[in-house]
């Protein structure tokens, strides 16, 4: 009863949560998620993907954005649980990984998280967007694909 008691005087005196007027808006929430976070580019990826074959590319966007087109050997890691699965899968601190979501603000809160968690060698791609804005090729359930001027080509 004591200890009830105690929790209850000590919940009292913490200050409430943020008024509606103080809540953050989309725009402060990306750059609050962004804040921080270098950038790595299409091409960092691409020489890296060509120099370490054991890079870890993490694709955090949801599943049926994954499937929809992801960068060539990339495996998907649902950003909800990707802490936990990294932490339960990827036990060398030193491994090689690289995130990417759609715009890098999803990256960069698992990169943030990966960080604390004691990875050392974590980077936050720019985002999916530039990735096939760019030109380059992306895996779908059809095969390789590459946007042109707006138009999608298909190879293999």
């Amino acid at each position: 009863m004591m200890r009830m008691m105690a929790l209850v005087v000590l919940c009292a005196g913490l200050p409430f949560a943020a008024q509606a007027d103080d809540l953050m808006t989309m725009e402060d929430v990306v750059e609050a998620a962004q804040a921080g976070i270098e950038f790595v580019d299409n091409d960092f990826v691409a020489a890296r993907l060509a120099a370490n074959p054991d890079v870890l590319l993490y694709d955090v966007r949801t599943e049926a954005e994954f499937e929809l087109g992801h960068i060539p050997g990339a495996q998907w890691l649902p950003r909800g649980k990707a802490e936990f699965i990294v932490a339960d899968t990827v036990r060398d601190a030193d491994a090689e990984i690289i995130l990417y979501c759609r715009t890098g603000s999803r990256a960069a809160l698992v990169k943030k998280a990966l960080d604390a968690q004691g990875y050392h060698n974590v980077s936050a791609h720019e985002g999916f967007e530039t990735w096939s804005g760019d030109g380059r090729a992306f895996e779908t359930e059809f095969g390789n694909v590459r946007l042109v001027g707006g138009e999608f080509f298909f190879f293999f």
